[in-house]
């Protein structure tokens, strides 16, 4: 197995969620952007708007104080006449008026225009000036700041415009005095603002640019300084106006004062550096953070693969017991497959165990064949003759042990691997007898078994070696009263062959080391012949899960327990037994 592929994973997928990481910075940084923009675009455009409205109402708010300066004048008597009297009079009879109407008016303080103009200045800070226009006299007389008088000898013609009296920078408003009697016109009243808070107003709104001109074409503010809006503005055409100006235009009329706000499309939707530099830190930030994570990711992945593909070369090399780690519950692929993978290893493990197994008695059974060198049925004949020998001869005591023997030995060379409960319950009571001969008066033995397992198959030999291991370590021979007990139960499907004897037994903890062996299918040299081979060939053939355990009993002694689960009940049985051994064996077997 190459040791680059996980690397070249790890390259691969990082190069990959790189791409796809950048690609979504980027449209995420392109979309903040185009969104940026719309936002500042209407911003703006509120602005403009706004600052058109801002314009029109302070020319507003300057039109309805001349006109209460207006109305003032004509509330009170004495101002008004005062003010007819200057604009008609010569300055001679104008002053013997005065004095004449504060005689008779027999008050300390005159109310004339004088005072009425001073005071109206004070009132209003808007207020730059106020003119006074004789027409009968041609006179013009400037009251300006707080109560200044100035008077200049201008000639005036009988029409005159308020845009002809406004210097730059400035706006007025033209209002006629009338003789309240006679209605005739004596001359006007021109009320001049200062034009400076247009300027304030276009530098709150920044971006956009503010045009003021009165009805003459006359300028009052001009923020850009281009003359040609006026021109563009008389002619009515607000989409030409736009056009020429390339800009987002607001537009209204006050006063006979025209106001225009616009706003140049190059600028309307210009992002501050500040905030795209902000943005593009963000874009950073973000890559960062986000390449962080998958390094992050792909090497927790580069470790789970590197893991997998360590095991399966220790497993390449013959190692079975590696074991891989594997949340059970909420896994991921590479969790089913570290999980398939120890699934793998332990059924490999049992596969080369079970092939192992079967091999070494393959062997067995081979060397058994070469170092026998007699025919195995001579040997049964020939028994079977000395036993009929001995029967002629009235020994009746020999010959029934030479039937055992033969019954042993005939079912080890004439039977199939599997056999029937009551067969080897058969040959496991033929063999007792010869013990009972070697070892008379010593021990009893029983054999049990209900009649519906009879027929269950199980291989053979799986008795003899537990009987011959009591005989060898667990009879008492110095006692009378020994005796052994084999009996069959079943546990819902498993069946319990349990040899139970009154034996030296064997101390709780070595039973616990040795069911611990047993479970385990540990082998050792100097218990390879007796249960140790009975629990291995158990569980070869019938599966780990089942075998030899051992138990004490409470009175003294031991129960050695043989599970077992047969694939099919009742399945066929081949082998050679007569049917005079089935017949032995149903009166044996009580």
């Amino acid at each position: 197995m190459d040791a680059k592929s996980p690397k070249q994973l790890y390259n691969k997928l990082l190069l990959i969620y790189t791409t796809i990481l950048a690609f979504v910075v980027m449209v995420l940084m392109i979309y903040f952007l185009s969104s940026t923009r719309n936002r500042f675009l209407e911003q703006n455009l509120e602005y403009t708007k706004m600052m058109n409205e801002e314009a029109v109402s302070y020319l507003e708010e300057t039109s309805a104080i001349a006109g209460r300066i207006h109305e003032n004048l004509y509330q009170s008597e004495m101002e008004l006449q005062d003010l007819l009297h200057y604009l008609s009079d010569t300055a001679e009879d104008y002053w013997k008026y005065r004095l004449d109407t504060y005689m008779e008016s027999g008050t300390r303080n005159y109310k004339g225009a004088d005072g009425f103009l001073t005071g109206v200045l004070a009132s209003y800070d808007e207020l730059k000036s106020v003119t006074l226009l004789s027409y009968e006299r041609g006179e013009v007389t400037e009251y300006a700041g707080k109560g200044g008088l100035r008077k200049s000898g201008r000639l005036l013609t009988s029409k005159i415009e308020q845009e002809d009296l406004a210097d730059a920078g400035e706006f007025s408003y033209l209002k006629e005095i009338r003789d309240p009697v006679t209605m005739q016109t004596k001359g006007c009243m021109l009320l001049t603002f200062d034009g400076k808070k247009f300027e304030q107003i276009q530098q709150y709104y920044s971006r956009a640019e503010l045009f003021v001109c009165n009805g003459a074409g006359t300028i009052v503010f001009d923020s850009a300084r281009k003359e040609s809006v006026r021109d563009i503005l008389y002619t009515g055409n607000m989409d030409m106006l736009e056009t020429k100006l390339n800009a987002y235009v607001e537009t209204s009329k006050t006063g006979g004062y025209f106001t225009l706000c616009y706003l140049e499309k190059k600028k309307a939707a210009v992002v501050p550096a500040s905030i795209m530099v902000m943005i593009f830190l963000v874009g950073i930030g973000a890559m960062v953070v986000g390449e962080t994570c998958v390094q992050y990711y792909l090497k927790r992945l580069s470790t789970r693969l590197n893991r997998i593909l360590d095991g399966m070369n220790r497993v390449m090399e013959g190692d079975l017991s590696v074991r891989l780690s594997a949340d059970k519950k909420n896994g991921d692929e590479l969790d089913v497959i570290s999980r398939h993978f120890n699934e793998m290893c332990i059924r490999l493990d049992e596969h080369i165990q079970k092939q192992y197994l079967a091999e070494i008695e393959q062997k067995n059974a081979e060397m058994s064949a070469l170092q026998s060198q007699i025919n195995p049925h001579f040997l049964y004949n020939t028994l079977e003759a000395i036993r009929m020998k001995a029967i002629c001869n009235g020994d009746r005591e020999v010959g029934k042990m030479l039937y055992s023997m033969a019954v042993t030995f005939r079912s080890q060379i004439k039977e199939a691997d599997v056999i029937t409960m009551a067969q080897e319950l058969h040959y496991c009571k033929k063999y007792m007898e010869l013990f009972e001969f070697r070892y008379q008066n010593q021990f009893n033995s029983s054999v049990e078994c209900p009649e519906e397992y009879m027929a269950v198959p199980i291989i053979k030999f799986v008795l003899q070696p537990v009987i011959e291991n009591y005989f060898i370590h667990g009879i008492r021979m110095e006692d009378k009263d020994n005796f052994i007990r084999i009996y069959v139960e079943k546990d819902k499907d498993v069946y319990r062959i349990v040899v139970e004897d009154n034996g030296r037994g064997m101390p709780e903890d070595e039973i616990r080391i040795k069911n611990k062996e047993l479970a385990e299918g540990v082998m050792k040299k100097q218990s390879s012949i007796g249960v140790a081979n009975v629990n291995r060939r158990l569980k070869a053939v019938y599966g780990k899960e089942y075998g030899v355990y051992m138990e004490s009993r409470p009175k003294g002694g031991l129960k050695v327990i043989l599970c077992f689960k047969p694939e099919e009940e009742g399945m066929e049985v081949y082998g050679n037994s007569s049917a005079q051994d089935f017949a032995l064996t149903a009166k044996s077997v009580k």
